[in-house]
């Protein structure tokens, strides 16, 4: 089981203060003990030396002709106990062979006590102190010789009790018990505080660190000191600021790269060495309908990406070719990514030509339009002049009729020049119109006056119905031409003796112009396309076989509604005829920004 380092250091600090505390015991055990051996040592060596001043005292106050050893073993037995009652010590007296004479104590049943005290005595001729454990009490045994006129009488030996000494040390070890046990539990309680209080900034920073390693870079640690823990909160402080600055420039750097990679018109493949995707764009899922892909593995059904993958892979510097994909032309162009100290990753750039290459086809029809366009008007041209200047035709008839086609082909070839040159004009944004107060019923009025001659060619009828109408801002000239190409067109593809409507009218604040024929009509996907530029409706649709028209008309007539604020929409169904809708905004619109009302009351 692996110890956290808090509880370890509890534990350091405990066998610390437990192996200070025992060194501090046995010290003071072994300091007090000395001191009452060397007390007792020395009371009993003074004590022996008093008792044989009092010894010789009494032996030599003896009226008595025998030797002082006599006299000794004679008076013993009194002489023990009158020094045992004067020290208050058992006293034992022994002759020089070191026979015991007497003890003052009445005790028989041990014989042999102060018998390795007392031959250490004869042998040096010295006193001699030794301590012992008596049933568990201690007992200091001493002998010495009894010396009177440097001549040794006998021996005397005390048995003293170090009962004080045991009991000092037995209440201190009770007390150093206690006052151990209390200085662990103080020593835990300190220990645990300070360590909790050591460990709260570790402790922090380690669920600061958690917290970073799950995103949140938002987090600091309050500590108020100025110690080595508080330089380490501030150093992890400053990190964790750096990295959050660091991961808020790199977000912004990633957003900015994804805004970048959206903003491209083109689908983007950033791929590793592995086939790992490193980076892509919207339009991948677009052209290929794979979300979010991981590897270049998981296009299943685009194995060109693949193929152009291990190419650029096996050292091929550049790759483009074309493809169609899911009715999409696409461009594919790869190229490696080289880098030093980098390793080698590629990009795929995947290009959608389609709306290219289909303005490359309207433009080759364009331009093969126009070439017919203004191949047969000046080949009928070319052709009258030349039979009237070689051939000498004198006839009046066939020569007005040949000035006629010519004069009228010219016109033609006017009108197409026309045409393309308001093209250009219109898409220049610096082109103003000369715009006027203007009634659009008037305009419609001349409009209809004027086509009536070219619809009665054709055994067409006009119907125009108009309301009273106020008046609108714009180019009496380019609305003019919007009207008369659109019911041109409705003229061209209506059938003899056809209707075409012609209606205006006021709605929410617009002039609305309604023009509606009852021709072939034109399918969705052309109403789709009706209004770009160089699209012609199919021509065997028309009523004639000379009214094939650049693909201009409508996109000039769209440009000069929208230059007017205005717009133009289409109503059809194939069979049942064609219905071109402008709508413009009448003049209070225009200056006021709001309706009549607020013009009447201005």
């Amino acid at each position: 089981m692996q110890l956290s380092y808090r509880v370890r250091m509890i534990l350091y600090n405990i066998l610390l203060f437990a192996f200070a505390f025992l060194i501090v015991v046995f010290c003071v055990f072994q300091g007090t003990s000395y001191y009452y051996i060397n007390q007792t040592k020395d009371d009993l060596q003074k004590t022996a030396q008093d008792s044989t001043l009092f010894i010789s005292q009494e032996l030599k106050n003896i009226q008595s002709s025998d030797p002082l050893k006599n006299r000794f073993i004679g008076n013993s037995l009194y002489l023990s106990k009158s020094i045992s009652e004067k020290e208050n010590h058992r006293v034992l007296l022994f002759d020089t062979e070191g026979n015991r004479i007497a003890d003052s104590v009445d005790e028989t049943t041990i014989n042999n006590i102060l018998n390795t005290e007392l031959e250490l005595s004869l042998a040096e001729n010295a006193p001699v102190f030794t301590l012992k454990s008596i049933n568990d009490a201690s007992m200091a045994y001493f002998t010495a010789p009894i010396t009177i006129d440097n001549t040794v009488i006998g021996y005397i030996g005390f048995v003293y009790s170090m009962h004080e000494m045991d009991t000092f040390l037995h209440v201190a070890g009770i007390l150093f018990a206690i006052g151990g046990l209390i200085g662990l539990m103080v020593l835990i309680f300190v220990t645990m505080s300070f360590s909790k209080h050591f460990f709260q900034p570790i402790k922090d920073l380690t669920k600061i660190s958690k917290e970073i390693n799950h995103g949140n870079y938002n987090l600091t640690i309050y500590y108020k000191h100025t110690d080595e823990i508080g330089d380490l909160t501030q150093a992890f402080n400053d990190m964790v600021t750096n990295i959050n600055n660091v991961i808020l420039q790199l977000e912004s750097e990633r957003k900015r790269l994804a805004g970048v990679l959206a903003s491209i018109d083109d689908g983007l493949l950033a791929i590793d060495k592995n086939g790992n995707i490193i980076t892509s764009n919207s339009y991948i899922k677009t052209y290929f309908n794979v979300s979010n892909p991981k590897t270049i593995y998981d296009f299943q059904y685009q194995s060109f990406l693949r193929d152009i993958f291990d190419s650029l892979k096996n050292g091929k510097d550049h790759i483009s070719e074309e493809i169609d994909c899911n009715n999409r032309n696409l461009l594919l162009i790869g190229s490696p990514i080289r880098e030093k100290g980098f390793e080698e990753n590629y990009m795929i750039i995947i290009r959608n030509m389609t709306a290219a290459r289909h303005i490359q086809e309207e433009q080759r029809k364009f331009i093969s339009s126009v070439s017919h366009e203004l191949r047969t008007p000046l080949t009928t041209i070319i052709g009258y002049t030349d039979m009237l200047t070689r051939r000498q035709v004198a006839d009046p008839e066939i020569i007005n009729r040949s000035l006629n086609t010519i004069n009228r082909e010219g016109h033609r070839l006017l009108r197409l020049v026309d045409n393309l040159l308001n093209v250009n004009k219109f898409d220049k944004a610096e082109f103003d119109f000369k715009k006027t107060n203007l009634n659009i019923v008037l305009l419609l009025s001349d409009v209809v006056e004027q086509m009536q001659i070219k619809a009665s060619q054709s055994d067409v009828e006009i119907n125009y119905v108009s309301d009273e109408l106020p008046e609108i801002l714009g180019d009496y000239d380019r609305l003019q031409q919007v009207f008369i190409n659109i019911i041109h067109n409705a003229i061209k593809y209506s059938n003899r003796g056809d209707i075409i409507d012609v209606v205006s009218a006021i709605e929410d604040n617009h002039i609305v112009v309604s023009i509606r024929d009852y021709g072939p009509g034109i399918s969705e996907i052309e109403q789709k396309r009706i209004f770009n530029a160089f699209y012609r409706v199919e021509e065997d649709r028309s009523r004639g076989t000379d009214e094939g028209g650049s693909g201009l008309g409508l996109y000039i007539v769209k440009q000069i509604v929208e230059k007017h604020e205005g717009k133009i929409d289409i109503v059809s169904q194939v069979g049942e005829g064609t219905n071109i809708i402008v709508t413009l905004p009448i003049l209070s619109v225009l200056i006021y920004g709001g309706d009549q009302d607020e013009k009447n009351a201005k």
